[in-house]
C-alpha cells in the first residue's frame, strides 16, 4: 500500500492535485470518486478505506483529512503490510488546512 498526502492550501494546489489525480483515472477508465474524510471520524475513514479496497478499489482519493486521521490511515498501513490485498492499493490524502 502506498499513502500519498498533500498538504497546504487550497490556493497552493491541493484540491488540484487531487482533481488531476481523478482525471487522469476517469481517463483510463477508472471510477474514482473523492471520499469526503470530514464525514468520518478516523476509524471511521480507515472502514470505508477498507470497504473501498475490499471491493476492488485500488485508487482512492481522500479530501479534506485531519492530522489525527492521517496518522490512522498510516497506522492502518503498518498493519496490512504483509496482506498482499494491499500490494497495489494507492490512497491519496488531502490534508485539510
Amino acid at each position: 500500500m502506498q499513502v500519498q498526502i498533500f498538504m497546504g492550501d487550497v490556493s497552493a494546489g491541493k484540491a488540484s492535485k487531487l482533481q488531476q489525480v481523478q482525471e487522469r483515472l476517469d481517463a483510463m477508465g477508472k471510477s474514482a470518486p473523492i471520499v469526503q474524510a470530514g464525514a468520518y471520524g478516523e476509524d471511521g475513514l480507515v472502514q470505508i478505506l477498507d470497504v473501498r479496497a475490499a471491493g476492488g478499489q485500488r485508487e482512492i482519493l481522500v479530501d479534506d483529512c485531519t492530522r489525527l486521521q492521517i496518522l490512522k490511515v498510516l497506522e492502518w498501513r503498518s498493519c496490512t503490510e504483509d496482506d498482499p490485498k494491499f500490494d497495489d492499493l494507492v490512497i491519496h490524502l488531502a490534508r485539510r488546512d
